[in-house]
């Protein structure tokens, strides 16, 4: 066999084996894209679901507020406590938003952008909803409860609300994302739905990955 004849079989099956890793790339990128697309869609599904509940639940206590609006102590509570549910509603609209501009077969960079700034909000949103707490232990107030109540009733209730201040306020600095080290941080973000978009985002820097090597 010549030596052009041995250099065109090994070029020939350079070019195959070139063609089968990028055959092999392409399906690992899909798979990949695929599994990013699940994650965001189940993510997307729980925000829609958030979104439906928080409107019908900011019905429910502007209903009571404004039903009950003589009794001051309850309707402030409850108005307040639909302020904090009004916000997480826009932050799920928010989210859906960027979620909508995720497009994963185009820029990945993009997308994990998003999906971080989106990681982010839902650390805050959820942080900012925990400070609502000390208002449920108060919303059952009245005005004859507050002008004939009892001194031993006013240290108990006011220690009771305290601890929920002050526990509220610990968590509200803890559960900051920049904390995501820590473990129960890290689980208590996961069950709000940060899992899933880590995954995705895991799923993307792959493909990012495999884009660059080929």
């Amino acid at each position: 066999m010549e030596e052009a004849d041995i250099k065109q079989l090994w070029h020939a099956y350079d070019l195959k084996l070139e063609q089968s890793l990028q055959l092999n790339q392409k399906i690992i990128c899909e798979l990949q894209a695929q599994k990013a697309e699940n994650n965001i869609g189940a993510f997307r599904r729980q925000q829609i679901a958030g979104l439906v509940l928080g409107i019908l639940w900011i019905t429910v206590l502007l209903f009571f507020a404004f039903y009950a609006r003589a009794n001051l102590y309850f309707a402030g509570s409850i108005g307040l406590i639909a302020v904090f549910n009004i916000f997480a509603v826009a932050s799920y609209i928010r989210h859906l938003s960027l979620l909508n501009g995720v497009n994963i077969t185009g820029n990945v960079t993009d997308a994990q952008q998003r999906l971080a700034a989106i990681q982010t909000s839902l650390s805050n949103t959820s942080r900012i909803m925990i400070l609502q707490t000390p208002l449920w232990c108060i919303f059952w107030y009245n005005q004859d409860l507050v002008r004939h109540a009892g001194i031993q009733f006013w240290v108990i209730n006011l220690s009771v609300v305290t601890v929920f201040v002050i526990s509220s306020i610990y968590l509200y600095k803890k559960l900051s994302y920049k904390n995501i080290h820590i473990k129960w941080v890290k689980a208590f973000n996961e069950n709000l739905g940060g899992k899933r978009l880590a995954k995705a985002m895991e799923f993307l820097k792959e493909i990012d990955e495999y884009k660059r090597e080929s």
